[in-house]
């Protein structure tokens, strides 16, 4: 097949100077929603391969995501519970989850809950940081979060793992990525896992310990039709329970916890057809997916809660390029969501959103400009227009600058608009503008990025008390969210080094206070060795001072972490790997009265057939 090569793939004045031919040729799809070379988005930009999430002392995504640059995360106790992940300040709600480029944010609460997806799902995960709403539309205020199930066409893997763990954790897993004659890709996946947990509220009342399991598997499919045609489809399907305390009051309204269990599903349908010569490019997706959410006492299990998101969405993507300067695109995107299964009755349980974009770049020489618009219309809080403008400038063969500067917008959700008893119709969109400036420099053998970043974000969304003390959201307050991001790569002798720092400063403009749970200060540092066929990585976090509560009175204290991986690997296909997260058995809190999980550890085995 012709492969329709970016403009900005090619371009060779914007790679980085010491480039390895690995990096040369890593090619992403998330800046701009078709593909091109990573040295070549303006945006800021992380990619995550395979082999670093194998190697990795994380035992879940979320906690892959707490190594990178930008990226905060905050959890009420372990693997399986709530947890939110801050792009640059920006909550979980202000942010884009995609699967495969498909949308997986629910329309009640806005986030989505990533921690009880698997590992083996995950091929690679790419992540841009700042406004990107004129491609992707509402909630990509912080950034986008996209993870990659698809292997590389042509690649091919047989293998199975089994793992244990203290809490008597243990997990089970098959993969398959071959190639069907000449034209065919497959990949499958089989995953179950499970682990009793501990005690995360030891304050509480209630001895216990709150575990979780989950059961998922995937299949995707891809053909090439001719040389220029070619399609896919896939299936994800995950299911998953864990155990949480409920707050409950009795007759007299009095509080006590009660341990409660939440059952999970995850489904995710995709097909796409695409057409792709040297001069056009054309994406077709129609995508359906599924998030529920079943909550009851653990004892005597019966839903008392259900929530539920299904959504069916259509995205048309083209490309043309004009020559050899120019390159044009533009989409169209529907979307339907859709809560009637839920078992809260709200004023209104459907919505669909309409949407077209139009974006161009240009490449002359050193400078390299992109700008994007984008028109929503939502059937329930109207119409919001989005725009992105970026520049940079290969000022010498090591050192590039580049400037940004987009609007962005957070849905109200269902929850926001039409909870029961908490009715606000008239809730307003949160909106936001961004700016930024940063620079890439190649230095002896080491490579360092630094950006530079402010977000407002107005008519900022908030629950308080309201007549009757019942709680009511309300468009309350507006944030200013700036910060600095460095992170250096280099390497000396056999080992390779990365160092993250980072600042953020995220108040309310109102009251001059600090947002809840954004730490102001993180630290980062990962090192990888390798000698022979034996691999060592280890992760450590600094995390500083942040607030659990709007006035500011309720500190959360600044921790350090180690995390640890090693993994060995067999001439025969046989694979070791050992993971040790929280080495020193640190205790800490992301969330006050939830005690974060002590020092665990996991044991694996694999063979690759």
């Amino acid at each position: 097949m012709k492969k329709f090569i970016l403009l900005a793939a090619v371009a060779p004045a914007f790679g980085y100077a010491q480039e390895t031919p690995q990096e040369q040729t890593t090619m992403v799809v998330t800046a701009n929603r078709i593909q091109q070379s990573a040295t070549s988005v303006i945006a800021p930009l992380t990619v995550i391969s395979r082999g670093e999430i194998e190697s990795s002392g994380a035992q879940d995504i979320v906690g892959i995501l707490n190594q990178q640059v930008g990226i905060s995360v905050n959890r009420n106790g372990g693997k399986g519970q709530n947890e939110s992940v801050f792009i640059r300040g920006s909550s979980s709600a202000q942010s884009l989850y995609l699967i495969d480029g498909v949308r997986i944010n629910t329309a009640t609460s806005g986030g989505a809950q990533m921690s009880l997806l698997p590992l083996e799902f995950v091929e690679r995960i790419e992540i841009i940081r700042g406004a990107r709403a004129s491609v992707y539309g509402a909630d990509a205020v912080g950034g986008v979060i996209n993870i990659i199930t698809r292997p590389e066409f042509g690649s091919q893997y047989f293998g199975i793992k089994a793992a244990l763990g203290n809490h008597e954790s243990r997990r089970l897993a098959g993969r398959v990525n071959t190639p069907i004659g000449e034209s065919t890709q497959l990949n499958a996946i089989l995953n179950g896992e499970r682990s009793e947990g501990y005690n995360f509220r030891p304050s509480s009342e209630l001895d216990e310990v709150y575990g979780y399991e989950s059961f998922g598997g995937l299949l995707s499919i891809e053909h090439q039709f001719s040389e220029a045609w070619s399609g896919g489809a896939m299936i994800l399907m995950n299911d998953g329970e864990n155990e949480y305390i409920s707050t409950q009051y009795d007759s007299s309204y009095n509080p006590y916890d009660e341990k409660w269990q939440t059952k999970q599903r995850q489904k995710v349908y995709a097909v796409n057809l695409d057409y792709s010569d040297d001069a056009w490019f054309s994406h077709l997706a129609l995508n359906y997916t599924e998030n529920r959410s079943n909550d009851g006492p653990a004892d005597q299990y019966a839903v008392v809660y259900r929530y539920v998101t299904e959504r069916h969405s259509a995205n048309w993507l083209l490309a043309r390029q004009l020559n050899n300067n120019w390159l044009l695109q533009g989409g169209l995107d529907y979307q339907k969501d859709d809560i009637s299964g839920s078992k809260t009755t709200y004023l209104k349980s459907t919505r669909n959103n309409k949407a077209a974009y139009l974006g161009v770049r240009a490449d002359y020489i050193r400078h390299l400009l992109e700008a994007s618009l984008r028109q929503d219309n939502n059937q329930h809080y109207g119409e919001h227009t989005t725009y992105n403008l970026a520049w940079a400038w290969q000022l010498q063969d090591n050192l590039r600058f580049n400037a940004l500067h987009g609007t962005a917008f957070r849905a109200p959700t269902f929850n926001d608009l039409y909870y029961p008893g908490s009715e606000t119709p008239n809730l307003k969109a949160e909106t936001s503008s961004n700016s930024e400036f940063g620079f890439a420099l190649d230095l002896i053998q080491s490579q360092w990025q630094f950006n530079i970043f402010r977000n407002d974000v107005d008519d900022l969304i908030a629950w308080a008390p309201g007549e009757g003390g019942l709680w009511k959201p309300g468009n309350v307050s507006d944030a200013r969210i700036q910060g600095i991001e460095v992170q250096g790569d280099f390497s000396t002798a056999w080992l390779n080094h990365r160092v993250i720092l980072e600042h953020l400063d995220a108040k309310d403009r109102q009251s001059d206070k600090y947002l809840v749970r954004r730490p102001q200060e993180q630290v980062k540092y990962k090192l990888d060795a390798q000698w022979h066929a034996l691999q060592v990585v280890v992760d450590y976090l600094w995390r500083g001072e942040s607030y659990n509560d709007d006035a500011n009175t309720l500190v959360l204290d600044s921790y350090s972490t180690w995390d640890i991986g090693a993994n060995y690997r067999f001439a025969n296909g046989f694979k070791l790997d050992a993971k040790l997260a929280n080495v020193f058995n640190k205790q800490y809190a992301t969330v006050r009265n939830y005690q974060a999980q002590g020092r665990s550890f996991e044991l694996a085995a694999s063979y690759q057939f």
